[in-house]
């Protein structure tokens, strides 16, 4: 059964239009060589004609095309000399044959290698394909989820805001705020999985438009001031009295900043510190959120932009599933921008860069984690 399939594949390799060319090299060098040899009576000057067929043989069949090429053309070499065969034309002959075979010995790896190849690509491709058939059934997933998701949550929603608009009494108002908070948090987080599904398939469009940054986090740490003011934080601004504005998607931009300061507050012990800081460096616009406590190991620091990484490892505690710094990510990089974080004993800082209007088309985003480099020409 073995030697079929090497004899189905050596055969399959002897295409028409390779056995046509080769015969009409083996005819061409025969022919110039009974000429020479009989007619015009040089001997000896053109057996050399010879190896360029025996190479091609060789780069075409391998081993056997090589070695039965060579053979052929021992035999074509000594009956062009006939009847005055002597051994220097016989050792010529069998020449032919050694050249075939080591030559084929090349050639044979040669087309093991290119079916190596050729196999590795085939395999490549239904990889690719079958990646991206998974990716189309996750995103249908992921639509199907936020639809049955979405459909029972709305009427909470609904409701719990017109029971927080109608109730006075307590306990009844607090109960109907935590249902309402819950309601809205959830809903938050089922965008951030379709946000983060859409980013991941390149689904995710921006709406670009000139926005002024200072505004808009002045605006965030005021919605973020109930939030840490509950968490016995304390949130510091170091913003500087004006900043050139950006060329941004401003709701997106607007969810990178709560985002960060929500995780950041998430993290910081009561008592402890968050600063929202802004500076412009390198025709860039920078933004960085620190907050004191824990550090964050070296490890979890290369892998914490990646999808669902807190909830698949447990090594990063949250109640979330670990979609929002991924999330960043891919919202800061639609923006041209960088994300990285940067931890130390006394805490950690979020930071990211957008370019400013004039290089926002110029610029090429770096790698998650890759802070840039101050001598960097942007």
């Amino acid at each position: 059964m073995f030697k079929k399939a090497r004899l189905a594949e050596y055969i399959k390799r002897l295409n028409p239009a390779r056995l046509v060319i080769m015969t009409s090299l083996l005819l061409l060098c025969t022919t110039l060589e009974y000429y020479f040899h009989i007619i015009v009576g040089i001997s000896g000057a053109y057996p050399h004609l010879f190896y360029l067929p025996l190479f091609i043989a060789s780069f075409w069949w391998g081993f056997g095309g090589g070695l039965s090429v060579g053979i052929l053309l021992g035999i074509m070499h000594a009956t062009s000399y006939l009847p005055q065969v002597s051994q220097i034309i016989l050792a010529e002959s069998l020449a032919f044959a050694l050249v075939g075979s080591a030559t084929g010995i090349i050639g044979s790896e040669r087309i093991r290698a290119e079916k190596k190849l050729q196999e590795t690509f085939e395999k490549e491709v239904r990889l690719r394909q079958d990646l991206q058939a998974e990716m189309e059934r996750r995103v249908e997933f992921t639509r199907a989820l936020v639809h049955e998701l979405k459909t029972p949550l709305t009427p909470v929603l609904s409701s719990s805001e017109l029971l927080v608009e109608e109730l006075r009494e307590e306990p009844f108002l607090s109960l109907a705020k935590n249902i309402n908070r819950g309601a809205i948090n959830l809903n938050e987080r089922i965008d951030e999985l379709l946000d983060l599904a859409r980013g991941e398939l390149g689904m995710l469009k921006l709406k670009i438009k000139q926005v002024e940054p200072l505004p808009l986090l002045q605006n965030v740490a005021e919605d973020m001031a109930s939030t840490v003011a509950n968490h016995k934080q304390s949130l510091h601004l170091e913003l500087p009295s004006s900043l050139p504005p950006v060329r941004a998607d401003e709701n997106r931009f607007r969810q990178v900043v709560l985002n960060l300061l929500s995780n950041a507050s998430k993290f910081t012990p009561e008592g402890g510190n968050i600063t929202l800081r802004a500076r412009t460096e390198q025709l860039r616009l920078s933004i960085e959120v620190e907050n004191t406590g824990s550090d964050i190991s070296q490890e979890d620091q290369q892998l914490i932009f990646e999808p669902y990484y807190s909830a698949r490892t447990g090594r990063i505690q949250s109640d979330g599933l670990g979609i929002g710094l991924p999330l960043c990510k891919t919202l800061v990089r639609l923006h041209g921008g960088n994300i990285w974080v940067e931890s130390h004993d006394n805490g950690t800082t979020f930071g990211f860069t957008i370019p400013l209007q004039s290089t926002l088309i110029k610029e090429s985003p770096l790698q998650a984690g890759e802070r840039p480099h101050e001598s960097s020409d942007y």
